[in-house]
């Protein structure tokens, strides 16, 4: 074993990945944008401040109405699954806007969702002015942000038809990245979840009994998974923790897809017996490990137990399903399946 470099990589090298991709990220939008026709505006400032010194922009009537309280900018912008509502985004973005809230930390909220309908000609007439006041509001917004995000407005304003804009276009910080990150993952989340409910219609009454309970320990692994097994160390954390969530979900509906083809390869009990074994192995190597090799990051030997024992009971949770959903599906397979699912996971770890 000693051969293999990556078994080398202690803290100091988890430490200069997390760096790494933290430089990644930062630089992620200056990168992009050079591939755009628009630059930075490097006096966005003085912009930003000529254009919050005009008149405040005239409320949109009834985007008072408290009925708005609560409205999702993101759902009626995006669609995220669905077909977008530009006109409720454009209420509910005007709602927001005169009720702002410093202390939530969503990019899209009030200005943020304005700045996108007016360049973009969405729900409303294009208005660049307004768009680019609604940009510079934007708390949620580093400097280098708002340098891209404003020369992008001024290069749509000077050239129509060529683009559109989008907060994701310029980011250039981790939490920014999670924001975005969000919205691909909701996007997700909906077309999966219209396949498991076409999936669960199809159930017998008695599988439809059960699957509420594999429902819920499939999401309690998720979350022990993503809070014990995921380094959610620097600005990035919100976005490594949607990004693995999004896998975890997009697994679970492929196993109630291939569960229900009888799609696994065939497994003997000594095959399952093997597999079981190598299981214990990766965890036991990893509850074994040095603590240097846990001094970095978020992971920690007790997230991997808490997360092992979610899962023990998600496996037992399966087996029960099985049983009355796929009756054809040899029990030992299904494990064996399982089981070598969450053998990646543990030894994917060894490189953390």
């Amino acid at each position: 074993m000693s051969g293999n470099p990556t078994n080398k990589c202690n803290g100091w090298c988890i430490l200069v990945l997390s760096l790494l991709c933290g430089f990644l990220v930062l630089s992620y939008a200056t990168v992009a944008a050079q591939n755009e026709p628009y630059k930075a505006d490097e006096n966005w400032k003085k912009t930003c401040a000529q254009a919050v010194a005009q008149p405040p922009p005239s409320p949109l009537p009834g985007a008072a109405n408290d009925r708005l309280a609560g409205c999702d900018e993101s759902k009626l912008y995006y669609g995220l699954g669905d077909p977008p509502d530009y006109p409720g985004a454009l209420q509910c973005g005007w709602f927001q806007y005169a009720h702002p809230q410093r202390e939530v930390g969503n990019m899209f909220y009030g200005p943020g969702v304005l700045s996108m309908l007016y360049a973009n000609a969405k729900g409303t007439a294009a208005d660049y002015e307004l768009a680019v006041r609604f940009a510079c509001e934007n708390i949620r917004a580093s400097d280098g942000e708002m340098a891209f995000r404003v020369g992008h407005l001024e290069f749509l304003r000077d050239n129509p038809g060529h683009g559109i804009f989008d907060l994701c276009d310029d980011i250039t910080s981790g939490s920014s990245d999670g924001a975005c990150t969000s919205i691909q993952t909701r996007t997700r989340d909906s077309a999966r979840a219209k396949n498991i409910q076409a999936i669960a219609q199809k159930l017998s009454p008695a599988a439809s009994r059960v699957f509420p309970a594999l429902q819920t320990a499939e999401s309690a692994f998720e979350d022990a998974r993503i809070y014990g097994e995921v380094d959610l160390s620097g600005t990035s954390r919100a976005a490594f923790g949607l990004s693995e969530q999004a896998k975890l979900r997009d697994q679970f509906l492929i196993n109630l897809q291939r569960f229900s083809r009888n799609d696994t390869p065939t497994t003997s009990k000594a095959d399952l017996a093997l597999l079981n074994g190598k299981l214990k192995e990766a965890y036991q190597r990893l509850q074994d490990a040095p603590a240097k090799k846990w001094q970095f990051g978020t992971i920690k030997p007790d997230g991997i137990r808490e997360t092992q024992l979610k899962w023990m009971t998600l496996l037992d949770a399966w087996v029960d399903f099985a049983r009355l959903a796929y009756p054809e599906l040899s029990e030992t397979s299904l494990r064996a399946q399982l089981i070598r699912l969450r053998l990646h996971q543990l030894r994917s770890l060894y490189r953390e």
